[in-house]
């Protein structure tokens, strides 16, 4: 199915096929693409030649591919491969290396090609917080359509930039690629907005030389003296900003921020990191997650999302945030409940 355009931007993904190398070879087990059943197997087995490497994948590698043609035009896909561990299998290759499963992303833009990085992390955060670690824990429907969703790709007509330390303003479209305490600059043009984003702290003066470089950019670009600019130190909103984005996501800001449970837990920062607005019902979520963690009771998390009237999805992130951090530890999120590991066994 294609996706539907957003008010913040227009979606260029157009579905997902998801494959796994059986023992006797690959099998679609999930797909929401506009190709249908036939069109899509036929994708994939003309399409493996071409991906296909003797080479075996390095734990936690996600290798891509593309684009590539499918059978139904204006259709292309691009492919990404990774190994989970098999849970049954008989052939001695995939119980030594893993399974091979392959994300085919499939899209009517070439613009894709330039998230190739981002949507490497995405597949990489989704392993994470869905706590994917063998080929039966990816094959459940609600935990694919899940990813599906959470992968998608929105063009949100924001420009990006670095400064560098010579002073020149350089395009980008990976953070992976820009230093790591170079200011970003996005460029809104739709909203004639500039904002600067600070990643290390900054005296006045240098604040006052960034300003002095963006008013020389604004000059040379349409309808520039009309673009309102904004130089944003906190490091809070910067990350929330880099997330909306798609630099980073919000399961990055998680893990940064340091998410605290304990009775000194700041509502605030929560509230900032969810982007949604502060209420009572946020103790009784952190409560009821501490009384969990220690009575190792497992925690209904969709009990809790109808109790406390957050979403299901935040929850879950929220929760996989603290694990992956090592705030809570010998937890793990199965079956929309979070228990404790050693009782499940």
């Amino acid at each position: 199915m294609s996706k539907e355009n957003t008010s913040s931007g227009s979606t260029i993904t157009d579905g997902l096929i998801i494959s796994v190398f059986e023992d006797n070879g690959p099998v679609n087990v999930y797909n929401s693409s506009p190709l249908n059943e036939s069109e899509a197997f036929n994708m994939v087995l003309k399409a493996l030649p071409a991906i296909g490497s003797d080479v075996p994948l390095e734990h936690g590698e996600i290798r891509s591919y593309g684009l590539i043609p499918t059978p139904k035009e204006p259709f292309l896909c691009l492919s990404f491969i990774f190994m989970l561990k098999a849970e049954k299998t008989d052939d001695s290759r995939i119980a030594r290396f893993g399974r091979i499963i392959v994300f085919w992303i499939i899209t009517r833009s070439s613009a894709l090609m330039k998230y190739i990085g981002l949507i490497k992390r995405m597949i990489r955060r989704e392993i994470q917080i869905y706590h994917i670690k063998t080929d039966t824990d990816l094959k459940k429907e609600e935990i694919m359509r899940k990813i599906d969703k959470r992968i998608q790709i929105i063009e949100v007509g924001i420009e990006s930039y670095y400064i560098s330390d010579m002073n020149s303003i350089e395009s980008f479209l990976d953070l992976a690629f820009v230093p790591k305490e170079a200011p970003i600059m996005l460029v809104d043009k739709p909203n004639n907005q500039i904002k600067v984003l600070l990643r290390s702290h900054s005296n006045p003066s240098r604040k006052m030389e960034l300003l002095q470089l963006v008013n020389d950019y604004k000059r040379n670009i349409p309808k520039g003296t009309i673009y309102k600019t904004e130089i944003i130190s906190d490091s809070l909103t910067v990350q929330q900003l880099l997330a909306k984005t798609g630099f980073i996501t919000q399961f990055d800001i998680g893990t940064t921020i340091r998410l605290r449970f304990t009775n000194e837990l700041t509502f605030e920062e929560l509230d900032s990191f969810f982007n949604f607005h502060l209420t009572p019902k946020r103790q009784q979520l952190v409560t009821q997650i501490i009384q969990a963690t220690d009575s190792k009771i497992p925690l209904n998390l969709y009990e809790l999302s109808v109790q406390t009237g957050i979403t299901m999805e935040l929850i879950e992130e929220f929760i996989a945030s603290a694990i992956n951090s090592g705030l809570i530890q010998d937890f793990e999120i199965k079956n929309g409940s979070l228990v404790f590991i050693k009782e499940v066994e």
